[in-house]
């Protein structure tokens, strides 16, 4: 979908509003619920408009099912989220091309960045109540190979972050992360909706 003004009846025009896919993913390891997957669902069913999709946990598939969805939707926003073990949630400045795509096994693996309204997305995510923090490490998992196709992609969505998770638990119910899901989603909403300047002064601010 491109940011064009829809001209009404009466001469006023519109932006339509941006489309956003929301990723998660799909059970694995011990985790019999992802909390990532979990808080997808939940968004999904309250927001009607929003694509959401559950990878499966496997780099080839995942990165597959990102593609198709990618070519499904056409989104303008595209949050990426999965699950780590920490009490904080951790928004991806960056992914390292997969080892599996030919990237190198070190530190030194070609890097491509995220583009997010990276400072109001913490806010926003921080007035939830819920801990947040900016990285540059995705992890070399299967979160950084769907990141990484995701900024890969050959019609690649405007804005394109990762989010990582908390697990579920007694401290983090699945709707304390959903709403803080919820929020860096919105954040990034509200600067595509409102943006009149390319998406590179978006990541600025």
């Amino acid at each position: 979908m491109v940011f064009l003004d829809q001209v009404q009846r009466d001469g006023s025009r519109v932006t339509p509003a941006p489309v956003a896919l929301l990723t998660g993913f799909a059970p694995f390891r011990h985790w019999a619920v992802n909390s990532s997957g979990a808080a997808a669902r939940m968004l999904s069913a309250a927001r009607p408009a929003l694509a959401a999709r559950i990878l499966p946990v496997d780099h080839r598939e995942a990165g597959a099912a990102l593609d198709a969805a990618l070519a499904a939707v056409s989104p303008d926003i595209a949050l990426l989220t999965g699950l780590a073990d920490e009490p904080c949630l951790r928004l991806e400045r960056a992914a390292r091309r997969p080892v599996h795509e030919g990237g190198a096994e070190d530190g030194d693996a070609a890097a491509l960045h995220g583009v997010w309204p990276w400072a109001v997305a913490l806010d926003a995510i921080r007035a939830t109540g819920a801990p947040a923090r900016l990285s540059q490490d995705a992890g070399r998992y299967v979160c950084e190979t769907v990141y990484w196709r995701g900024l890969s992609a050959p019609r690649r969505p405007r804005l394109v972050a990762f989010l990582h998770v908390p697990p579920i638990g007694p401290d983090w119910p699945a709707a304390r992360i959903a709403a803080a899901v919820a929020a860096c989603l919105d954040a990034a909403l509200g600067a595509a909706q409102n943006a009149s300047s390319p998406a590179k002064s978006i990541a600025s601010k």
